[in-house]
């Protein structure tokens, strides 16, 4: 006897199939509306060249560091180290740091655009509500602090990466080449 064959109260008995049942365990039929199901673990899709974020090859520890600073320091001190990098020979001779320097740059002026609409709007909806919505729309302005943030940590990982409708208009006006994958 193995040990599977026993319990604690010893041998299992054998308990016989009744005719015209199937020897193999049938699949389940179709689960029942509340039953919990675990989804098969689904296989991963090769990165295509329409990924939105992809990783760099050559990319150094000081590249990652230039990139995330270039979009992080868009929130205290916008241009500067974009402009920067994109002045200094050493940096701009790095593909990485060029990338996200000119992406950072097109980055802060989608977000002046937004904080002028911005502007417009907190007036305007202040004014007709006689400042009821005032002490609560100041938040508007800083949303564009989150993807700031957001793109900063995805370059120090030391990952390319599109934002959303920027990055296609910069590549389309020849401002900004994508990198090969």
């Amino acid at each position: 006897m193995t040990s599977d064959d026993q319990n604690l109260n010893g041998p299992v008995p054998e308990i016989p199939l009744p005719e015209g049942a199937p020897a193999e365990p049938q699949p389940a039929a179709e689960p029942l509306p509340g039953d919990f199901v675990l989804p098969e673990s689904a296989s991963v899709p090769p990165a295509t060249s329409s990924a939105s974020s992809w990783p760099a090859k050559d990319a150094s520890d000081n590249d990652k560091l230039m990139a995330g600073l270039a979009y992080a320091t868009q929130i205290i001190v916008p241009v500067i180290v974009p402009a920067v990098m994109l002045l200094s020979d050493e940096s701009k001779a790095r593909p990485f740091q060029k990338f996200h320097a000119i992406q950072s740059l097109g980055f802060l002026v989608a977000g002046v655009v937004y904080e002028v609409l911005a502007a417009i709007v907190y007036f305007l909806l202040s004014v007709v509500t006689a400042g009821c919505l005032a002490c609560v729309l100041w938040v508007l302005f800083l949303v564009p602090v989150v993807p700031a943030l957001y793109y900063a940590w995805q370059a120090y990982k030391g990952l390319y990466f599109k934002i959303p409708f920027l990055t296609e208009f910069m590549v389309n006006s020849k401002w900004l080449e994508i990198p090969a994958e």
